[in-house]
């Protein structure tokens, strides 16, 4: 499988985030995923990027899997992930 760059990148709710900046990068958190007996729909996103072999394909991947992360309630939204980096500037200048 070709790796390409996600962009915007995919930020993950976990402890602490995670930051997926390209494809291998998400495959191996996929995996991880299937590995912990997480559901079918896990298996779906891994197989649709293990059958990506362009950047079109690879982007149709991303796309599943920011869905199923949504689903899942594991994405960080940008619009949160900005609001909490400004958030956080804003605490230390008080």
């Amino acid at each position: 499988m070709p790796d390409f760059p996600i962009d915007p990148e995919l930020r993950i709710r976990a402890s602490p985030p995670i930051v997926l900046h390209r494809t291998i990068e998400a495959v191996g958190f996929i995996r991880q995923q299937v590995m912990s007996g997480a559901d079918r729909a896990w298996e779906d996103v891994l197989e649709s990027f293990e059958a990506a072999v362009d950047e079109w394909s690879a982007m149709e991947a991303v796309v599943h899997l920011e869905l199923l992360l949504e689903a899942e309630d594991l994405l960080i939204e940008k619009s949160t992930a900005r609001a909490a980096r400004s958030g956080h500037g804003q605490s230390r200048a008080a």
